[in-house]
C-alpha cells in the first residue's frame, strides 16, 4: 500500500469541487464553470452522453490521494469523484471491481470505506469497528449513565448476546458492582457456568433469557451486541435506554418506532491522540486486522485504552 498500513475510500462530499483528473480533456472548455457546468452537461448530454462521462471516470479512480496520520501509522485516503447520487450509474459488480481495482493498485490489507460503499466491499474485508465499541463499552456506559442520571446501585443491565465469547468478555468487564444483570441469548447453556460463577464470587443473580422472549425484561438499560432477535424491543420496558453496539443500523430504527418510548444510541465517537477518529481505523491501526474478533485479542487489551488515550468523545443517534 505505497508503506502505508491503511487505506481509506471516499466519495466526494457535495460540497466538494470536482478534481481536474476527474474532467476530460474535451470538456476542458467548463473548467471555468466548475461544477455547475459538468451538472448541466451531465442533465443535458442526454443517457448515453453521461453513461460515457461515468465510464471514463471508472477508469481514472481513484483521482485525488493523500496521507493520513493515525497514532503514528501511515494511512492512504483515496477519494472517488462523484457523490452517492452517481452510484446508482453503476452497477453492483461495476463498483465493486473499482473498489477492488483501487485495493491492488494501492496493496491494502485494511479499507475503510465510505459508508455508501460498505454494501459494495466484501464482508471479509471489511472493518465494521465492533472491536473498538466492546473496548470501550464500561466508557460508553458510564457516559450514559451520567447523562440520565442513573447511579450504579440503580443500574438494571440487559445484555443481547451475540456470540459467547465476546458476550462473556464484556460480563466479566461490566459485571463487577451490579445488583442485576440479565443475558439474552439463544444459547442459555453457554452462561450457566458463568451465572453460577457471579453469583458464588459476586452475589450478583445473572438471569439468563431464552430467545425467543416471552415476558417483559426488567432492565433500564439495554446493550444490543447481536443483530438477531429483531423482535426483542418489543420486551424493552418503556422508557429503556439502548446502546446498540452491534452495528446494526436497523435495530436501533426499529427500537424507536415500536412503540415503547425507547432512547436509542448507535453512534459513538472515540477520540485517540487529541481526535476524533473512525472507530474502524482506530482499529486497523491498534488491532492490524479486518475482523472484528479474533486471536484473543480482546482478551488481551487490558492496556490498550490507556497506551493510546482512548476516549469516548460522544455518544448519539445515527439513523
Amino acid at each position: 500500500m505505497d508503506g502505508a498500513d491503511f487505506l481509506i475510500v471516499r466519495l466526494r462530499g457535495r460540497e466538494e469541487p470536482l478534481p481536474p483528473a476527474a474532467v476530460p480533456f474535451f470538456m476542458a472548455f467548463l473548467n471555468p464553470y466548475g461544477d455547475s457546468g459538468l451538472a448541466l452537461l451531465r442533465r443535458f448530454s442526454g443517457k448515453w452522453g453521461r453513461r460515457l462521462w461515468y465510464r471514463w471516470l471508472r477508469w481514472r479512480l481513484p483521482v485525488a490521494c493523500g496521507p493520513v496520520d493515525c497514532l503514528g501509522s501511515c494511512g492512504t485516503e483515496a477519494v472517488l469523484p462523484f457523490s452517492c447520487e452517481d452510484l446508482s450509474a453503476y452497477t453492483k459488480e461495476e463498483i465493486r471491481d473499482m473498489l477492488h481495482r483501487i485495493m491492488m493498485e494501492k496493496g491494502a490489507q485494511n479499507i475503510v470505506v465510505d459508508r455508501y460503499l460498505e454494501p459494495y466491499l466484501e464482508k471479509s474485508l471489511q472493518i465494521d469497528g465492533r472491536m473498538m465499541l466492546l473496548l470501550m463499552a464500561d466508557d460508553i456506559l458510564r457516559q450514559v449513565c451520567r447523562k440520565h442520571q442513573i447511579a450504579r446501585r440503580e443500574l438494571n443491565l440487559v445484555i443481547v448476546a451475540s456470540g459467547p465469547s465476546e458476550t462473556t468478555w464484556l460480563i466479566r468487564k461490566l459485571g463487577n458492582g451490579l445488583n442485576r444483570l440479565a443475558v439474552v441469548t439463544r444459547e442459555p447453556e453457554a452462561y450457566q457456568e458463568l451465572a453460577r460463577e457471579f453469583f458464588e464470587e459476586e452475589g450478583l443473580l445473572v438471569r439468563v433469557c431464552a430467545r425467543p422472549l416471552t415476558q417483559e425484561l426488567y432492565g433500564n438499560v439495554v446493550i444490543e451486541l447481536g443483530g438477531q432477535g429483531k423482535e426483542d424491543c418489543l420486551f424493552y420496558r418503556p422508557g429503556t435506554i439502548v446502546l446498540n453496539l452491534s452495528g446494526n443500523g436497523f435495530r436501533t430504527v426499529q427500537a424507536r418506532t415500536c412503540g415503547r418510548n425507547l432512547t436509542c444510541y448507535n453512534c459513538f465517537l472515540i477520540r485517540a491522540g487529541g481526535q476524533v477518529w473512525d472507530r474502524r481505523i482506530l482499529q486497523a491501526v491498534i488491532f492490524k486486522t479486518s475482523t472484528w474478533m479474533g486471536g484473543g485479542q480482546l482478551q488481551n487489551s487490558g492496556k490498550i485504552k490507556e497506551k493510546y488515550g482512548l476516549e469516548v468523545e460522544k455518544t448519539g443517534l445515527e439513523t
